[in-house]
């Protein structure tokens, strides 16, 4: 089955006439003709009935439009899609983002959409883990999240900041209120994980001082963990420079320093959408603090 042979059969079954449909599709009438007795071959039975002057489908033939058209249709929308591929009209590209959209990366983000025209951004929030999984299984495109303590071996990856990370605490903890708090205090406080690289590095510095501290509770984004800071259910590590509510304190800490490398990831072998190698060149292009 060719398309044009569904295209003839489709304007004979809404004309009910071989010669205005003819006209329609700018062919012979022997040529339409043709076209549905191949259809009518395939489909072992008649598409219409024609008694002298006049052409009526059959019951095949009527059980046949709707199939037909559906499939007339698709073949239109996958040819329209394609033109606007060719011509880059149509390029998506889906973005994983853990955290916050950066400046840096608006920036990139905008030079790629006056660069490309048609570029069609849809940007997924999730955390670390889930997007990772999202971007090895091609749900994904590209992301943007902190770097993975063992990556896979299929991970491609531009670093794009590192970042240090302050304590923050509920604005009625006793922390809160002090000039200074050394490792040991921390040690003794309740603490929410946001960030699993980031729990393991604080607990491997308060295990080298014989300490250990206790994660009570956890949250995948960024927003929520604060969120529970704010409502007194323990302190956490989060970027410096985030926007903390009135009722969150940053903690002044001594003699350690944590930090988080955020990586734009894609990956390796991997054929990239157009999109996606523009913003790849966009981001290689830029300079990252």
């Amino acid at each position: 089955m060719e398309m044009h042979q569904v295209r003839y059969f489709l304007a004979a079954a809404r004309t009910l006439n071989f010669t205005r449909a003819a006209e329609e599709c700018n062919v012979t009438q022997p040529s339409l003709t043709r076209a549905i007795q191949k259809l009518e071959e395939e489909f072992g039975g008649q598409l219409f009935r024609r008694e002298r002057s006049l052409t009526h489908l059959t019951e095949l033939g009527r059980q046949m439009v709707p199939h037909l058209q559906r499939t007339y249709d698709a073949a239109q929308a996958a040819k329209l899609l394609a033109r606007g591929i060719g011509r880059q009209v149509h390029a998506p590209v889906t973005l994983g983002v853990s955290g916050a959209v950066s400046e840096q990366l608006g920036m990139a983000l905008a030079q790629v959409m006056e660069g490309l025209p048609g570029f069609q951004l849809s940007l997924l929030k999730a955390d670390a883990a889930s997007l990772l999984q999202s971007l090895l299984k091609g749900e994904v495109d590209a992301a943007v999240l902190p770097e993975p303590g063992d990556p896979p071996e299929r991970l491609d990856t531009i670093v794009l900041s590192r970042q240090e990370l302050i304590a923050v605490a509920p604005i009625d903890c006793r922390v809160a209120q002090q000039p200074s708090v050394d490792l040991p205090e921390l040690a003794r406080l309740a603490w929410i994980d946001g960030d699993a690289h980031v729990a393991a590095e604080f607990t491997a510095l308060c295990a080298e001082a014989g300490l250990r501290p206790e994660f009570r509770h956890s949250a995948n984004l960024e927003g929520d963990v604060v969120d529970l800071v704010a409502n007194g259910l323990g302190c956490a590590w989060v970027p410096a420079g985030l926007a903390l509510p009135d009722r969150v304190r940053p903690v002044a800490v001594q003699g350690i320093t944590i930090a988080r490398t955020t990586v734009f990831a894609t990956v390796s072998g991997r054929k990239r959408s157009v999109a996606t190698n523009a913003l790849v060149r966009a981001i290689r292009a830029r300079a990252w603090g």
